[in-house]
């Protein structure tokens, strides 16, 4: 009962912070769909105050009860405001007939993640107990933001991770990993409403269909991961984008720069979509023909998107820059070095990154094979366990890991059907290049969520406006039953049982997390002390101080300068 109180709590805050991003961006959504512009409401609302988060967690005491209520407060103002001067957009009338199939495939799909919420995290959250949630527990515990110099995550982009620490606050787990499902709902909200303005009515039904049911994404969405909050914004900024080149109207520079700038906050990898994007309008622009007078906003827009998207994003890395010398830590440590950190470490970290995929041969150190990059866009679908850890270099990763064969199948029917205009043109080209960059970088699925979002809004739309509809609406049916299968095979049947009491979470955790019993008598045994964790970084289990000591965690300890153990 605690768990559900935590989280309703939270998905309580996520209204009212929906209610401050309408204030934020009114101005740019009040003649879009009302799906699409609730959606982005909600996305802006919770980054915006995400990033508020970093400058009240600053403060000595700032992430206490103080700092708690001045965030209440800002949503419970937010509220009243909207209440007093917002007309009601978005009709409560349920669909009927076939649509009504949709909500009910769409309103599981979302069952499935409150499951996963309320449910105790696992190793299949590897992430989530490692860093996503045990970051902002260190900062709570401090009542403070403050340097941890054995966890270099703690330096990446945190808006999303942030608001992790109020849900921790007043809900424990489930009440963090509650902003995970609140992120989906807005986000399936976004998806929705856009292909329903670009294509119509039905073309959103099968839209959000086809993104919520992206089985990395039916998973992730009850976790404490935030690769599907990044991928929203990053997927959006490429949507915006893409409307830019097709429309010209100012108002998609303004909201692709929002929604790049909150992925470059969230996310390293946000700069990725960033540069995709701004290539794209580039190449649009240089092609447009010279007797269309417009685009001409497409040019001056460039700037906006870059410029607004550097200003929401650049707290995070000024912050890098102040605290360890490198404003993208611990990455480019031979450009700009970085406390707590050694080339030696850089090179088990790359060596970790490319190590997913199947774009090189063993060693992961070897050069790039470019005739394998079909190879590895379509092993997305078809061998997932090479996208994602444990295991990903004998293909033994977690299957709902996969990014889904439907939003391949439409990025594939779109590239051969001669039908893209120039909004479709300009994401597919988006979506190509950062498909690119993936396979030099690293082929984690989980780096790429961003692209289901773009090509689930042209499944969509390819669904009603393709001879090959069909065809594609066939394979997002078969997308959706086969991931929630996956899915509640998984992870679904157990959390139920623990949640209903037939397993206990103790006797669980016991099994599946190997230290959390030693995690309980440490915090009974280590009072006043610290804890040294060896080749173990769930330290989110421990109520004491701990750190990670070994040494490709960080140089804290001087292992280099040691005679002896």
């Amino acid at each position: 009962m605690g768990g559900m109180l935590g989280a309703l709590v939270s998905l309580l805050f996520a209204a009212g912070a929906a209610c401050f991003g309408h204030l934020l961006v009114r101005r740019l959504t009040d003649s879009l769909d009302p799906a699409l512009a609730a959606g982005l409401a909600g996305l802006a609302g919770l980054g915006a105050i995400g990033t508020l988060t970093l400058f009240v967690g600053l403060v000595p005491g700032g992430l206490g009860s103080f700092g708690a209520a001045s965030m209440w407060l800002l949503v419970a103002l937010s509220g009243a405001l909207c209440w007093k001067g917002m007309k009601p957009r978005i009709s409560l009338r349920l669909p009927k007939g076939a649509d009504a199939l949709f909500l009910l495939a769409v309103a599981v799909a979302l069952l499935f993640a409150l499951v996963s919420v309320l449910a105790p995290s696992d190793m299949a959250e590897w992430d989530s107990l490692a860093y996503h949630l045990a970051v902002p527990k260190i900062w709570l515990q401090a009542h403070q933001i403050q340097p941890i110099t054995f966890i270099h995550q703690s330096n990446f982009p945190l808006a999303v991770d942030n608001l992790y620490i109020w849900g921790l606050f007043w809900g424990g787990e489930p009440g963090a990993k509650a902003f995970t499902l609140a992120f989906a709902v807005f986000g399936t909200l976004a998806v929705f409403g856009l292909a329903r303005q670009v294509y119509g009515g039905r073309a959103g039904w099968w839209a959000a269909l086809a993104w919520c049911t992206i089985p990395a994404v039916l998973w992730l969405s009850g976790t404490g991961y935030i690769d599907v909050q990044n991928g929203l914004y990053a997927g959006l900024g490429i949507l915006f984008a893409g409307m830019l080149v097709g429309n010209g109207s100012l108002r998609y520079a303004w909201l692709a720069g929002i929604m790049m700038g909150l992925a470059a906050g969230s996310k390293y990898t946000g700069f990725e979509t960033l540069f995709a994007a701004c290539l794209v309008l580039v190449v649009a622009l240089a092609w447009a023909p010279k007797t269309q007078n417009p685009k001409p906003k497409v040019r001056s827009s460039l700037g906006l998107i870059v410029g607004l998207a550097l200003v929401i994003a650049c707290p995070w890395y000024v912050k890098n820059l102040a605290w360890t010398g490198n404003p993208v830590y611990p990455f480019f440590y031979s450009r700009f070095g970085g406390n707590h950190w050694s080339q030696w470490q850089t090179d088990i970290y790359n060596a970790e990154q490319q190590s997913f995929g199947v774009g090189r041969e063993t060693p992961p150190s070897s050069p790039i094979e470019p005739q394998r990059i079909g190879h590895a866009i379509l092993g997305l679908a078809y061998q997932p366990g090479r996208f994602i850890n444990p295991g990903e270099t004998s293909g033994q990763g977690f299957p709902v890991g996969a990014i889904g064969f439907a939003v391949i199948a439409s990025l594939l029917l779109w590239l051969i059907a001669g039908r893209a205009g120039a909004f479709e043109g300009s994401v597919l080209a988006a979506v190509l290049v950062s498909l690119a960059m993936w396979f030099v970088l690293s082929e984690q699925s989980r780096y790429i969520i961003a692209l289901g979002v773009p090509l689930s809004v042209l499944a969509g739309g390819g669904v009603t406006r393709l001879r090959a509809g069909p065809v594609l609406a066939a394979a997002i049916v078969i997308q959706a039953l086969a991931a929630l299968y996956v899915v509640k095979s998984m992870r679904f049947d157990t959390q139920i049982q623990i949640l209903a009491g037939k397993i206990s979470v103790s006797d669980y955790m016991n099994q599946a997390v190997p230290f959390y019993d030693p995690a309980q008598e440490l915090n009974r045994i280590a009072g006043g002390g610290r804890v040294a964790l060896y080749d173990e970084v769930f330290g989110y289990l421990l109520d004491v101080p701990y750190l990670w000591a070994n040494p490709g965690h960080s140089n804290e300890l001087g292992y280099t300068d040691m005679r002896s153990s």
